[in-house]
């Protein structure tokens, strides 16, 4: 059964490439007993989808600036 997490995040990026989702992974790995991740590989802006329950926009920017990627949260 998958968690169900309050909040959902989105965000756009500049990553590319398939194998920059383990690049991600190891961006977020602090994380990752409190979020799921995908990336839409098939939209144009390479969509990052985040759920969690506490963490902000703010510390997943953070977090990706530090890993080098460019992160942009999407507004609904």
């Amino acid at each position: 059964m998958r968690e169900q997490f309050k909040n959902v995040l989105v965000f756009k990026t500049d990553k590319k490439v398939l194998t920059y989702q383990e690049m991600i992974h190891e961006a977020l790995i602090e994380f990752n007993d409190k979020i799921s991740w995908t990336v839409d590989m098939d939209d144009r802006d390479k969509v990052l989808r985040i759920e969690c329950d506490s963490l902000s926009a703010e510390e997943i920017i953070l977090k990706m600036k530090q890993a080098e990627f460019f992160c942009e949260e999407l507004e609904d």
